[in-house]
């Protein structure tokens, strides 16, 4: 009997299509291997073709032809077409899977780029990628190839081979190549886990653990939940297959004196009914191994019935872990989700055996960590510092991923009943009655989770409190400085209900970030700690060998434009900042906070997470270039919060905006622009401000390139902070960061009590302004002051 590989049945079809004699080379360039593998083929084919009664007819230098093409199609037909449905390809992401599990499965397994070359009909260099990718996959699990004349194996603790066997149940979910489901489980297994255990373990296996797990759950009247059952049934797999191996997991001194406890009694009967049904000898490691899984699941329970039994320890340490896990989370998210009790009943459930199997290094899988990481990025970061820290603080082990994925649906459950509450919103009409009442119900029917306080004209909205409102739906324009409105049609047309269900939307997704100061940055951020455009790695080294420490980082990714990396270190509490040019023009900053202050931390993760570099008052951050002017910004931050934002209105007077200058030197243009100020009641005396902006314009370049320049002045004889702008009619020399000439001036005319507050908001703000081309180029075509002006304080709110 014959069976031909898919390269050699690919041959004999090339064959069957010839009429007349080819060369190997011509074959090889076809199926894209060389002469030699070919001509190995072609005996096999030889051989293959004679039992079928087919002539292969070979001549030196000419080439080889089946001859009688037509009837050699007739007889090969069937039988080919047999063979290709047996062969049919594979995966390249299978053909791994199934060499990971052969090398994890079989103990004596020692295979080689050859043997996989010849088993799954593939190239060398094929084997050689399926390798580096096998070797990183390993790598998870702590486990290494070990390459030996004998061929490669793996090398490793047994635990962590048991680990990467579990694991594998979801790489052969992600393939999804066998779509064959085992009926007696599929009530309580989805088809694609089931089709996954089928790959790993034998059939009748599988459905005896898993009625073995259901005798368990009669014999204690309990469900065990779906994630823990599925790890569960595949680690009964694994000891079934890895011990009746002689592979140990523990050796005889780790073992303990458990067997007066029930969980330990119940680990025990069951090892002893699999030795006997399937005549293996496990031995009492696999029976620690099973008592640990029964102890961190809560499995085996007390039937005794005494309800009022005092709290263990286990379930006080949880308690109070699930307490300090939810502060951190509300402190960082500012919300509060400890409202829910209902939420905090089921985490609670979940975080207590949770701690059991960090207690016994028991590690699950999580099937859903990979749509937790898309779908819930930011929360998944946030509860990984928060657990990182609380752990750290209680002398816990740390959490692994999978496990903070499943804290983590818990927290987004109370988000999502935190943005459920009702939305307070307030409906401003035309005066008209009917028409606001059309409004409103129109409003209540598309979107029910509206709270409408009433119905207001714009004249009565000065009466009206609106701290307590929500947003504000209007059907005429409105003039406010704090609260966002939308504007509609009062027949509340599909557009309108579209933008208002954007506006929600887009809402919700912000709902996480808050606008926080940055009073703790300020304090602890170390100048010596501030770095520019370095790679992740050389600061990690910089800030040990700055510090005389090897503090251990953890990543916590916000997002593209914020990272954190989380360590620990007693008697010294450090905090230093990389800031990265990313692409599109964008700033990255990197936060490395490292302390044995948990609360502390928590305050400026809390700061940090909540600081929006897009905002305009960050504008001048991205902009600093020394590592001082760093430190001062957040200081500055710090110190004012929100309170130092500025209204540009306020500050820019059409007085002082003059676009016909005379200047034609830098000197001039200064002298002139403070005239202008000074006219305007700004100054109180132009010649000793004058000297404060030359002071200035010697500690750096204020030509900021693209024709502008922004020179300023912090002055005791500034009556009140301001802004001068000026255009001349003719370019003039300053020192501009792209070198060239300037012929917009902008000058600052700063208080002394506003310089280490407003000063900054100032400049950013400008800065904010400035970064757009389009308002560099609207600036330099303006002919009016009340074009300025128009380009400077125009609103920025939702229409």
């Amino acid at each position: 009997m014959y069976n031909l590989n898919v390269r050699q049945i690919e041959f004999i079809n090339l064959l069957l299509e010839e009429k007349q004699y080819k060369p190997i080379k011509y074959y090889t360039e076809f199926l894209n291997v060389s002469d030699k593998t070919l001509k190995k083929d072609l005996i096999i084919i030889e051989e293959y073709l004679n039992k079928h009664n087919v002539e292969l007819d070979k001549k030196h230098s000419i080439g080889i032809m089946i001859k009688d093409t037509m009837n050699a199609k007739l007889i090969l037909h069937r039988v080919l077409q047999s063979q290709e449905s047996k062969n049919n390809k594979i995966s390249i992401n299978y053909r791994r899977i199934e060499i990971i599990k052969n090398m994890l499965t079989d103990p004596h397994n020692n295979t080689s780029i050859q043997k996989l070359s010849d088993k799954y009909y593939v190239s060398k260099t094929s084997i050689v990628n399926d390798f580096k990718y096998i070797e990183e996959w390993f790598s998870l699990f702590n486990l290494k190839l070990e390459k030996t004349v004998e061929g490669t194996q793996i090398n490793g603790l047994e635990v962590d081979i048991r680990r990467a066997i579990a694991s594998l149940l979801f790489e052969y979910s992600k393939d999804g190549k066998n779509k064959n489901t085992i009926e007696e489980l599929a009530i309580r297994l989805d088809a694609i886990t089931l089709n996954a255990l089928s790959e790993l373990f034998e059939k009748e296996k599988i459905i005896y653990v898993n009625r073995l797990l259901l005798d368990l759950e009669k014999k204690y009247n309990c469900r065990i939940n779906d994630p823990y059952y599925i790890n569960l049934l595949t680690h009964i797999l694994i000891s079934m297959v890895r011990g009746s191996q002689g592979r140990k997991i523990y050796k005889k001194s780790d073992i303990g004196k458990f067997k007066p406890e029930k969980d330990y009694e119940e680990a025990a009967l069951c090892i002893n009914k699999i030795n006997r049904d399937f005549g293996m000898t496990l031995d009492e490691s696999e029976v620690y191994y099973l008592y640990q899984y029964f102890v961190s699941f809560g499995l085996i329970k007390d039937m005794s019935g005494k309800e009022d039994t005092v709290l263990s320890e286990l379930d006080c340490l949880a308690i109070n872990y699930r307490n300090r896990i939810t502060h951190c989370m509300e402190e960082i998210l500012q919300v509060n989700i400890s409202k829910y009790q209902n939420i905090m009943e089921k985490l609670l459930l979940h975080i207590r055996p949770m701690l059991n199997r960090m207690k016994h290094d028991i590690h699950i899988s999580n099937p859903l960590i990979n749509d937790i990481k898309e779908q819930y990025p930011i929360l998944l970061n946030v509860c990984k510092a928060a657990t990182l820290m609380v752990s750290f603080d209680m002398k816990l082990n740390h959490i692994p991923i999978d496990e903070v994925g499943y804290l983590t649906l818990y927290y987004q459950l109370g988000l999502e009943e935190n943005y459920a509450t009702r939305k307070r919103v307030l409906v401003v009409c035309h005066s008209g009655y009917g028409t606001s009442k059309l409004l409103m119900t129109r409003l209540k029917r598309y979107f029910p989770e509206f709270e409408i306080i009433e119905s207001a004209s714009a004249s009565r909205m000065m009466n009206i409190n609106l701290e307590e409102i929500d947003f504000i739906i209007s059907t005429v324009p409105l003039e406010l400085e704090k609260n966002s409105y939308l504007l509609v049609s009062t027949f509340l047309n599909e557009h309108d209900i579209k933008n208002i269900s954007d506006f929600l939307l887009n809402n919700k997704s912000k709902h996480l970030r808050l606008t926080s100061s940055t009073k703790l940055i300020g304090e602890y951020l170390k100048e010596e700690l501030i770095y520019f455009n370095k790679e992740e790695n050389e600061v990690k080294k910089q800030i040990n060998r700055n510090i005389k420490r090897s503090i251990i980082f953890n990543p916590i990714d916000i997002n593209r434009n914020l990272k954190i990396q989380l360590g620990f270190c007693k008697d010294e509490c450090i905090l230093g900042l990389s800031i990265n040019d990313i692409e599109n023009n964008e700033k990255q900053l990197t936060f490395y906070i490292a302390m044995e202050n948990v609360e502390i931390m928590t305050l400026i993760l809390k700061e940090a997470f909540n600081f929006n570099i897009k905002e305009d008052y960050a504008n001048y951050l991205m902009k600093c270039k020394k590592e001082k002017d760093v430190k001062q910004y957040f200081k500055l931050n710090g110190e004012g919060g929100m309170k130092m934002e500025v209204d540009l209105a306020k500050v820019i007077q059409k007085e002082t905006i003059k676009l016909d200058m005379k200047a034609t030197t830098k000197d001039e243009a200064l002298k002139e622009l403070t005239e202008l100020l000074y006219d305007s009641g700004t100054l109180s005396n132009k010649e000793e401000f004058l000297e404060d902006v030359y002071y200035r314009e010697t500690l750096g370049s204020t030509g900021i390139g693209n024709g502008i320049a922004i020179p300023h002045g912090k002055s005791k004889f500034v009556n009140k902070t301001s802004i001068a702008f000026g255009k001349t009619r003719s370019d003039i020399k300053w020192e501009t960061l792209d070198g060239k000439p300037v012929n917009f001036i902008i000058l600052f005319a700063v208080t002394e009590s506003d310089k280490n507050s407003v000063h900054v908001r100032l400049l950013s703000k400008v800065a904010a302004r400035l970064g757009d081309d389009e308002v560099c180029e609207a600036l330099l075509g303006a002919k009016s002051s009340e074009e300025v002006y128009e380009i400077f304080t125009s609103s920025d709110e939702i229409q």
